[in-house]
């Protein structure tokens, strides 16, 4: 039964994993559209793995056994590919994150810049200037 939550979670990770990769690409080349559409699947993983992850826990409770006889040879080595695919999508995501945090941030910038919150007073700005309109 672990074995089947285990590797269940792993492959959950591995798609993670590999929309993560996607949605890094695409931002680098200003794809935004794609990473838009990887939205959805990305959050219906993340919900399931959240599931298994529960899973796993509750079937690891259940045996209430001594940590290093918690695991048989198979299962462990499952649980050490979990651990593995959980750091590498971790690192990936934050890697993910700073990104797109930086295409926000310069999106937010060039809109306010466009918008010029303030509004600009031109008879200030050419009070003193010599390039007056005659009429």
């Amino acid at each position: 039964m672990l074995i089947n939550i285990l590797q269940e979670t792993v492959n959950t990770l591995e798609k993670l994993i590999s929309l993560t990769k996607e949605d890094i690409e695409n931002i680098k080349f200003a794809k935004h559209e794609s990473v838009f559409n990887n939205m959805k699947p990305k959050e219906e993983l993340a919900e399931k793995f959240a599931e298994l992850k529960t899973r796993i826990d509750r079937e690891l409770v259940k045996r209430n056994r001594p940590l290093n006889e918690i695991f048989s040879k198979e299962e462990e080595v499952l649980f050490e590919e979990f651990k593995r695919k959980l750091l590498e999508f971790n690192s990936l995501h934050k890697r993910f994150a700073k990104l797109a945090l930086s295409v926000t941030n310069f999106y937010n910038t060039l809109m306010n810049q466009i918008q010029q919150k303030q509004q600009v007073n031109y008879d200030e700005t050419f009070s003193n200037s010599k390039l007056k309109l005659k009429a």
